[in-house]
């Protein structure tokens, strides 16, 4: 069964200060990690076709279970990893397809380097819902994260052909600053 996370306009107000600076970072979240000065990677979990879930379905304008090009990364940090991030487009998109298929390299570096992609406001979630789809993957790519994690999402591109990206941040990205 698939619950509905809760995604606002703000942050909690429970969330601590260090993350909330992270969570409402409006640019290029690869390159705040990058400056910390620690080893920047990409960690490819997933990649393929699968059916969008019914929050995501409609974010992107989609009947519910369609179809959509789905890639699940975790970024990392000398090895250890901070964030979960689930991009995902329509299938047949035609502007976004190439986009995603980049392997290791960071999706973020394309989204705030290329003119012309719009980014959409930010939403938050804060405790994803225990039974959600997003939180278990997130679990899973983060390890020792708990069960309480904070999210964001956003969309990019043009309404009719989006790409929804989630990131879901483990509690220990508060401790990284920049160098």
């Amino acid at each position: 069964m698939y619950a509905f996370p809760d995604w606002r306009a703000a942050p909690a107000e429970n969330v601590p200060a260090a993350l909330a600076d992270w969570l409402c970072e409006t640019g290029s979240l690869t390159e705040r990690l990058i400056a910390s000065g620690r080893l920047f990677a990409v960690e490819v979990l997933a990649q393929g076709v699968e059916p969008a879930w019914p929050d995501e379905a409609a974010a992107l304008g989609l009947t519910a279970g369609a179809s959509a090009l789905v890639r699940e990364v975790r970024l990392t940090l000398d090895g250890a990893p901070y964030v979960y991030a689930r991009s995902l487009c329509r299938a047949d998109s035609p502007a976004w397809a190439g986009v995603l298929a980049r392997g290791s390299r960071s999706l973020g570096l394309t989204l705030f380097g290329e003119p012309g992609i719009a980014r959409h406001p930010l939403n938050f979630c804060a405790g994803l819902a225990a039974q959600s789809a997003l939180l278990a993957r997130a679990r899973a790519a983060l390890p020792g994260a708990g069960d309480w994690l904070h999210a964001r999402r956003s969309l990019f591109g043009q309404p009719d052909d989006a790409l929804l990206v989630h990131e879901v941040f483990h509690p220990l990205l508060a401790e990284v600053t920049p160098s």
